[in-house]
C-alpha cells in the first residue's frame, strides 16, 4: 500500500500497488482509478491523479505520495507515520464498478493547497 498525505504530512489514506483503489485507515474503499482519473467509491467524479499528487475537481493539490515530483511546498512526513494500519482486512473493488459521474473539463493545476486535504477529500 502507498501512503497518501495530507497538508499537515499525517497519512491518510491508503493506494493499492496497482493503484487501482484508495482505502482509508481501516481498509474500506473510499475511492477508485479509472486510468488518470479519480471517483468515489460510489462513481461521484473527484479530480486527477498526476506525479504523485491527487488534485480536487478544481486543480487543486489535495494529497500527496511520498514520490511526489513538483506541486506546493510538502510538510515534513515522520517516519513513524509511514506505517500501514495493522489488523485490517482491504476491501476488494466492487465489480462491476459502480456508474461514473460525468467529468468536467479538466482544470489548469494550482499551486495553492486544496481546502479538503485529509478524508473528507473523498466525501466531497
Amino acid at each position: 500500500m502507498i501512503p497518501l498525505y495530507n497538508t499537515t504530512g499525517a497519512p491518510v489514506a491508503y493506494a493499492d500497488e496497482a493503484c487501482r483503489g484508495i482505502y482509508d485507515g481501516q481498509g474500506s474503499l473510499v475511492a477508485w482509478f479509472e486510468g488518470e482519473f479519480l471517483y468515489t467509491a460510489a462513481g461521484r467524479y473527484l479530480g486527477w491523479v498526476e506525479q504523485g499528487w491527487l488534485y480536487d475537481r478544481h486543480g487543486r493539490p489535495a494529497l500527496f505520495a511520498e514520490t511526489a515530483i513538483g506541486g506546493p511546498a510538502r510538510p515534513v512526513i515522520s517516519r513513524r507515520a509511514t506505517a500501514l494500519p495493522t489488523r485490517i482486512s482491504w476491501a476488494a473493488l466492487p465489480r462491476p464498478l459502480p456508474r461514473r459521474q460525468p467529468r468536467p473539463a479538466r482544470r489548469r493545476r494550482a499551486a495553492e493547497w486544496s481546502p479538503v486535504s485529509a478524508l473528507t477529500y473523498f466525501g466531497q
